[in-house]
């Protein structure tokens, strides 16, 4: 059996130590194979290791400098750094090679976002959903990129059609909440804040901005419960818990 082989098995049944090691030697018995780089670079940016992840990237462009699947990947990994800029650079040189590869336009989509450009983020995510018009997660993320454009309208649709073809989706409940509260919708977001809850019960951002909908809707003992159960089940570095106990102590 190859180390190749023998990697991907240790892999399969999460022994990613011994992996790593087999793909280790799996590059001295095949050096001028990218495959062993590629599938632990796979593995390292799994695991959070994006250094790592990065630098088996580079050695496998080193032996395929026009593998858009690498391309691809370092910009991924680039994305997770925080290294946007260097990441859309990759998603783009990935596109000249396999340009209808509805999964780097996502990609890139998003970076684009993180940077700010949200219109290039719009026509990457619509060229996206072109490619694979039941891309769930590239309508929930054109969603957002509306949203901040402040395209209420574009935005709820898109939220809606997310639900349509991704069942169960709960941010994109909560997302098309906070547009029915811009459109003035009161009952459809808390119906959204609610159904989000259904499958998240203590999804932070739903409580929350739940609570506030019930104060302002005078229903106080409800709000305070959804606080409450926010700082119960949040992690201690949710962004949440602070404006949760603002909104405690304000309420007192």
């Amino acid at each position: 059996m190859s180390h190749l082989i023998e990697a991907m098995h240790y892999e399969k049944e999460e022994q990613f130590k011994e992996a790593i090691l087999e793909y280790e030697k799996a590059f001295k018995e095949e050096p001028k194979n990218p495959r062993p780089y590629i599938l632990r670079a796979m593995l390292f940016e799994e695991l959070a290791q994006f250094e790592e992840a990065l630098e088996d990237c580079d050695s496998a462009l080193y032996l395929d400098p026009h593998n858009s699947e690498v391309l691809n990947l370092r910009g991924e990994v680039l994305s997770s750094l925080e290294k946007f800029d260097d990441a859309i650079i990759d998603f783009s040189t990935s596109l000249l090679i396999d340009p209808k590869n509805e999964i780097t336009l996502y990609n890139r989509g998003l970076a684009y976002a993180a940077v700010g450009e949200l219109n290039n983020a719009v026509a990457d995510f619509s060229k996206s959903l072109e490619i694979d018009p039941l891309f769930g997660g590239a309508y929930n993320n054109i969603g957002l990129a509306h949203f901040r454009l402040e395209d209420y309208e574009a935005a709820l649709a898109d939220f809606t059609k997310a639900l349509e073809v991704r069942k169960g989706f709960a941010c994109s409940f909560t997302h098309r909440g906070r547009v029915h509260e811009k459109l003035q919708n009161m009952q459809y977001a808390l119906d959204d804040y609610s159904s989000a809850l259904k499958i998240s019960p203590s999804d932070a951002d739903s409580l929350y901005y739940r609570s506030l909908l019930l104060l302002n809707q005078g229903n106080k003992d409800d709000a305070v419960a959804d606080l409450k159960l926010l700082l119960e089940k949040a992690p201690s570095n949710n962004q949440f818990r602070v404006l949760a106990n603002q909104k405690l102590e304000e309420l007192k």
